[in-house]
């Protein structure tokens, strides 16, 4: 079963209150605080305690640091303390990306270069925290996918060193325009003030995905924001449980064989009679080039009997623009199907063999574990053959026996 997590943004989203959230909804205070440790260069505490905002129980957090909370930090300093820990790599990626976002995100709002912004409120350890809390504590909480409402618009002011600003912070809507978050607009009672900081803004635009789920909810919790108000509560809601929709079987069949289930992959296609086979060949290797995943020719029967051709390309959702702009760019077609497509793809790995020729990279397979296909690298038995003079068949062959026997010693 797919673990997921549902992130109601009733009031606003901040790191701490994301947090919050997830020590309300059973995240370990101990393992939590034993991992954070690991990035973060100065001595903190975790102090959790519950409170109400309007009539929902929620936990509030704060890290008091002492007197490093009054130390600055710059973007340098940031990518020092992530490269120096010793976190999971991928926890390390993804800290890393996030920062990027807001790195990228101040610079769009102050007009100046990625990294060169003055960092502000956002400079200092809490903003460490907050970003690797939340990528840490969704790892302990085993969240695979992370699934948020849209942001909510609110009314009134915010304040920081630069004065009285709009309620979206300027890095805040650099981010919303970016990452084309959604944002909630109309309400009854929209939130007052900032409801969404940057850091919050950074961490979910670069963690978590805004389309629909379908899931069995196993635990709630709620994250309390500072400002205590009511219309409506300043707390953000995160519900944990497990997806249950017409993915459910797919995701059972990934456990089982081992393979990665990627539900963010579109389907692009369109039917042509009016182009020739080099302008065909032409357009797919574009589409290659403009990050389609995989581009293939079918031959069709078009109307009134004529022979045509099917354009098929799988992107990746958020290339969907580029590669659509890439059909319209580079064939006849007036319009293009696309459909949301699963894949399951299979573990790869890929080895360096030594062979009679020389060093030839071969991938392999992986189903349950166990090794079911080695590839040779095309380009790499490609080279040789051409360089030694020998037929590509007999390269190929001499890869395929060394990665046996390889593969055997492995065994």
């Amino acid at each position: 079963m797919k673990r997921i997590a549902y992130l109601d943004i009733i009031g606003g989203i901040s790191g701490d209150m994301l947090i919050a959230a997830m020590l309300d909804t059973g995240l370990p205070l101990g393992p939590f605080h034993h991992e954070l440790k690991k990035v973060i260069p100065v001595d903190f505490q975790i102090e959790a305690k519950k409170t109400v905002r309007g009539s929902i129980e929620a936990t509030h957090v704060e890290f008091p640091t002492g007197n490093a909370s009054d130390e600055s930090m710059g973007w340098r300093d940031f990518d020092t303390s992530i490269g120096r820990s010793q976190l999971p790599k991928k926890d390390i990626d993804k800290i890393r990306l996030i920062f990027e976002n807001l790195k990228r995100a101040e610079a769009a709002a102050h007009g100046e270069s990625s990294g060169t912004s003055h960092l502000h409120e956002l400079g200092t350890v809490d903003t460490l925290i907050d970003i690797a809390g939340a990528v840490v504590g969704l790892r302990i909480l085993g969240v695979e996918t992370l699934h948020a409402s849209p942001f909510p618009a609110s009314t009134g002011m915010s304040s920081s060193s630069h004065g009285k600003g709009a309620s979206f912070a300027r890095a805040t809507m650099a981010i919303i325009q970016q990452s084309k978050i959604p944002v909630r607009v109309a309400g009854m009672n929209p939130p007052v003030g900032e409801s969404v900081t940057p850091t919050g803004a950074a961490i979910v635009a670069t963690l978590a995905t805004f389309k629909p789920a379908t899931m069995q909810i196993a635990s709630v919790g709620y994250g309390a924001g500072t400002r205590d108000s009511d219309t409506p509560p300043n707390v953000v809601g995160l519900w944990l449980g497990e997806a249950m929709n017409q993915d459910r079987d797919l995701v059972e069949s990934a456990d089982m064989i081992g393979a990665e289930l990627q539900t963010d992959t579109v389907l692009i296609e369109t039917n042509l009679d009016d182009m020739t086979g080099e302008e065909l060949g032409f357009a797919t290797q574009t589409l290659f080039d403009l990050g389609a995943l995989d581009v293939w020719i079918t031959p069709i029967q078009m109307k009134k009997s004529r022979p045509g051709s099917m354009l098929s390309a799988i992107c990746r959702r958020q290339d969907l623009e580029q590669i659509t702009r890439g059909f319209f760019t580079h064939t006849t077609t007036l319009g293009v199907r696309v459909r949301q497509l699963d894949r399951l793809v299979a573990q790869r790995e890929t080895i360096e063999i030594q062979t009679p020729y020389g060093p030839i990279r071969v991938k392999m397979r992986l189903i349950g574990g166990a090794i079911t296909r080695v590839a040779p690298e095309y380009e790499d038995c490609a080279k040789i053959a051409m360089e030694q003079d020998v037929p590509l068949g007999r390269v190929f062959e001499a890869a395929k026996i060394a990665a046996s026997e390889f593969i055997g010693d492995l065994e």
